[in-house]
């Protein structure tokens, strides 16, 4: 996989070097200061760096190629879980937007949720794009690829989490209404549909977000952020 974006190469290179294959900078190169100090950076980690030009059809000045992506070990991550007195994961049910995949682990990643669900069929997977709106933090949060998304939800139930689902449902009630729950899976739905009707009867509690304006929804990562940052909060309050 080709990553293009320069923030997304940097937390590669400070943080997963070893998933870097390749770096090419743009020849001939012109003065960039963030280039220069990514060069400096990867000559520090002993990477090599090639070179690439616009005639080959790439425009950016630096690109890097990384391994193919693997997700995290389901077994082992739950384990991982146990000893955890809050945790909050995230589980998209079957989200079709890399732009907005990306832009929920680059949220979860850096509030500290402990890994994201996403179903292996029909949903959006780890693409480049996906790299570049979460500026490569999908390589630093746990990413788990399930077969079925409600029996992972039902997994995690046997661990004392409770499933909670974003939804525009009546039955839903607004977040502050929520009781304290000290292990929380939330639940976003597609950008269209919501969530499945058949991820709604699994989920222990169902919540939206009150809104004041003339909007009756928000982008799916916009209320991710949301949600995710208030049942966070709610543990440094207990």
């Amino acid at each position: 996989m080709v990553i293009q974006s320069l923030s997304a190469i940097e937390h590669l290179l400070r943080h997963r070097p070893e998933r870097i294959l390749s770096l090419s900078c743009q020849s001939p190169f012109k003065l960039n200061p963030r280039v220069d100090e990514l060069l400096i950076l990867a000559k520090d980690l002993g990477l090599r760096v090639g070179s690439h030009s616009k005639k080959e059809g790439i425009s950016e000045p630096l690109i890097a190629e990384v391994k193919a992506y693997s997700f995290a070990d389901g077994s082992l991550w739950r384990e991982s879980l146990k000893n955890q007195t809050h945790a909050v994961v995230l589980a998209l049910d079957h989200l079709q937007d890399p732009q907005n995949l990306g832009a929920l682990c680059r949220t979860a990643e850096g509030l500290g949720v402990a890994g994201v669900l996403i179903p292996k069929d029909r949903s959006v997977g780890i693409t480049a794009g996906a790299y570049h709106a979460s500026v490569g933090a999908i390589e630093t949060i746990p990413i788990l690829q399930v077969t079925n998304l409600n029996e992972a939800l039902r997994k995690l139930k046997e661990n004392d989490f409770w499933v909670v689902g974003a939804a525009l449902e009546n039955s839903a009630k607004p977040l502050q209404d929520m009781p304290t729950f000290n292990k929380i899976v939330l639940v976003l739905g597609t950008e269209l549909e919501g969530l499945k009707p058949s991820t709604v009867t699994t989920c222990d509690w169902l919540v939206h977000i009150p809104l004041k304006g003339k909007v009756d929804s928000l982008n799916v990562s916009a209320a991710g952020a949301i949600l995710m940052h208030a049942l966070l909060s709610r543990f440094e309050k207990s």
